[in-house]
């Protein structure tokens, strides 16, 4: 009679071995894909996020410099936009910084406007605009239609501008592959006086 001593794995069994590991990398690797879909979408939020912050806080900035007159020369801070059908939205802002009572200098006149999903910046006396920043579609609800970035209070005497940012991502979500959109503003009270 002969034994049967022989060891090792069968056909049947090596199949199946193979048939469970190769069932066990499809679930880990599906898992790892989602996950770095996850994480790239998180990434892209936290970048729109701090796109919008950015852009919303240099505005701040230079919208409360508007109206700087120390000498009480009496010049008009700001010249809000005229044609609000052109979907550009611009401000032009008046300040007198080194108080020689007038606001022709270097940085006294500034016109920002948002056009072509940029936010762009001119400075006194030059014709070249600056990039303030990119992906700023101020589409908040995605439906096309874009919402003005300044919006004063009153548009023949302003006292207060209301400043809204909305920034989108520049590629859809992986995970819903909607864009990814941020929205902020703040309310700036304009000077009147010292």
């Amino acid at each position: 009679m002969k034994s049967n001593d022989q060891k090792g794995f069968s056909l049947v069994e090596m199949l199946i071995s193979l048939t469970i590991l190769l069932l066990a990398m499809t679930g880990l690797s599906s898992l790892l894909i989602q996950n770095s879909r996850l994480n790239k979408a998180q990434q892209m939020t936290v970048e729109v996020q701090s796109n919008a912050r950015n852009c919303l806080s240099l505005l701040v900035q230079k919208v409360r410099s508007a109206g700087w007159d120390p000498t009480n020369t009496g010049f008009s801070s700001v010249t809000t936009d005229t044609n609000l059908g052109d979907n550009i939205s611009e401000l032009e802002l008046f300040m007198d910084l080194n108080g020689n009572t007038d606001t022709l200098d270097l940085d006294e006149a500034v016109l920002i406007r948002h056009v072509n999903n940029q936010v762009v910046l001119r400075r006194t006396a030059s014709s070249a605009f600056l990039v303030v920043a990119n992906n700023i579609s101020n589409d908040a609800d995605g439906d096309g239609t874009i919402e003005p970035m300044f919006v004063p209070d009153d548009t023949a005497n302003p006292t207060r501008i209301t400043i809204q940012i909305t920034a989108r991502s520049p590629v859809p979500d992986p995970t819903s592959g909607d864009f990814i959109r941020y929205t902020v503003s703040s309310d700036v009270v304009l000077r009147k006086e010292l």
